[in-house]
């Protein structure tokens, strides 16, 4: 059994799995070698079976030894692992097959004399010509060195598409790619060329064989000369300097640094902040992508120059106006509600604070706080409903000057901290979606009511203009002709005159 597994195992060795199967761990485990121990010694232990000497255990260590050493000596004479003698059973009494068997013939021995030479790889002959030699070892005949550089550059501008140009990198697109086809067509035309010149180089190469006549020579001189001369030209099939110059302009105009996110976090922040506001919009980008404030200037005055280079530049604008639009809207609302604060301060105060030159006027806010409970609120023609109050309201407007307009949720915070509505439940339980939406009716109510106010003004502006308007002025035809009395200065007629126009001017404004 030992010695068919060690055959099968070789077997698979060398035919299948081709050396996997070498031993990766030559040493031992310690807990491996516990277990080869400690194996048996609870039976010799327990006292089963008879009592066991030193003497007897010897004896069986020496027995073991024994056959241990007849196999591997069997092992090693009998099988011998070799694919060109190998039997799958061992020799003797084994009925196995040879290897060598087949169909009732053993061909072990019938080639055992024949020895196998290993033949060299096969070399195609070659004809000597003393020509060619000396031709490559002069460099003459064949390609230079140079020609070898233009024709690479040749074949790698002719395949060159290009770098990809994005068009939020602000490129000039059409320019570039006019540039790089033009460079391609030339690299096209210089690869012809270079294709002509060995052209040349091979018919010279054939009519300068060896054993020619003179009339051959001659014409492969001259093939050579052509060749020479259009290789010199080569250096001729190349982009003009004043069109490499403006392609490293263009590649400098150019922001390959910016990526898709930049690019939306731009956007984005010209939304948000409209597209006067550069300090707020390059600090959003600086946070959002880590850039310098120098690269972010750069790009915003190309931006709003090459805009159009992008391909959905209206909808990106629509967007930006939209966001100002927006902008506009909460500056206008911020206004009126100051407008507002303003006017009730004015109403509330009048000019308790006008002699108070050298101490410190107290801030609006803290006027707001001691006096929002006596604003009044025109609510026109619509009724102000029954869920809020006046009170309520006149606090709503109060604490979105103070926090600002659509700080809902600090709104709601400031409503439940209020002691002046510590029993008001259905007001400190309103939602924040809730309170704004009372606060955008308010500022329909705020504008609209500012608006009342500014006609009432302009209507008394105007008034106060007719009546200086209609206020006849003292006519200067009425004073006496004649010169008053030296005696008489400062008293007469022209005084009364005067009086008179003051009488009459009151007359006209009480009548009217």
């Amino acid at each position: 059994i030992i010695e068919r597994a060690d055959r099968k195992l070789f077997l698979d060795a060398a035919v299948i799995q081709q050396g996997r199967l070498a031993e990766q761990h030559s040493s031992l485990e310690k807990d491996e070698l516990m277990k080869m121990v400690r194996f048996g010694a609870d039976q010799i232990l327990s006292g089963k079976g008879g009592r066991y000497t030193d003497e007897d255990i010897d004896a069986l260590i020496a027995r073991g030894e024994e056959k241990t050493s007849e196999i591997q000596a069997k092992l090693q004479t009998d099988v011998k692992h070799n694919l060109a003698d190998f039997k799958l059973l061992g020799d003797g009494t084994d009925d196995g097959k040879d290897t060598f068997s087949f169909d009732g013939k053993n061909y072990r021995e019938e080639n055992s004399d024949v020895n196998f030479i290993n033949l060299p790889q096969r070399q195609r002959k070659r004809n000597y010509d003393v020509n060619e030699y000396f031709r490559d070892a002069m460099n003459t005949g064949g390609p230079t060195s140079g020609m070898k550089a233009h024709a690479a550059d040749a074949a790698s501008k002719k395949r060159k598409k290009g770098p990809v140009f994005h068009d939020f990198q602000l490129f000039n697109r059409e320019r570039l790619n006019a540039l790089a086809e033009r460079e391609r067509d030339i690299a096209a035309k210089k690869e012809h060329q270079i294709k002509l010149i060995g052209e040349l180089r091979a018919k010279a190469k054939q009519s300068g064989a060896f054993g020619e006549a003179a009339s051959d020579s001659n014409e492969r001189e001259s093939l050579l000369q052509q060749a020479v001369e259009l290789e010199k030209r080569l250096d001729e099939f190349s982009l003009s300097p004043g069109e490499l110059q403006e392609k490293a302009r263009l590649h400098a105009e150019g922001f390959p640094d910016w990526n898709k996110k930049d690019f939306k976090a731009f956007t984005t922040a010209l939304e948000r902040r409209g597209r006067y506001d550069f300090t707020s919009i390059a600090r959003d980008v600086m946070n959002e992508t880590g850039k310098g404030e120098n690269e972010i200037q750069r790009y915003y005055v190309a931006f709003w120059t090459n805009y159009r280079r992008i391909q959905d530049w209206r909808k990106i604008l629509d967007k930006i106006q939209r966001g100002e639009s927006k902008i506009k809207r909460l500056r206008g609302i911020r206004d009126a509600i100051q407008e507002k604060i303003e006017r009730h301060l004015e109403d509330t105060f009048g000019s308790q604070f006008v002699d108070m030159n050298g101490s410190k006027l107290p801030s609006a806010n803290q006027l707001l706080e001691h006096s929002w409970s006596k604003m009044k609120i025109n609510y026109g023609g619509s009724a102000k409903g029954r869920a809020y109050q006046e009170e309520e309201d006149a606090f709503l407007i109060a604490m979105m000057y103070r926090h600002g307009y659509g700080a809902a949720e600090r709104i709601q915070m400031s409503i439940r901290r209020a002691w002046q509505f510590r029993f008001d439940w259905y007001f400190k339980s309103r939602s924040a979606e809730e309170i704004q939406k009372r606060c955008d009716l308010l500022v329909k109510i705020i504008e609209r009511e500012n608006e009342d106010v500014r006609k009432t003004l302009e209507q008394e502006k105007l008034q106060k203009e007719e009546q200086s308007q209609e206020t006849p002025a003292a006519p200067a035809n009425d004073v006496s002709d004649e010169s008053p009395d030296p005696a008489n200065k400062g008293s007469g007629e022209p005084m009364d005159v005067v009086e008179n126009a003051v009488v009459e001017t009151k007359l006209v404004g009480d009548e009217e």
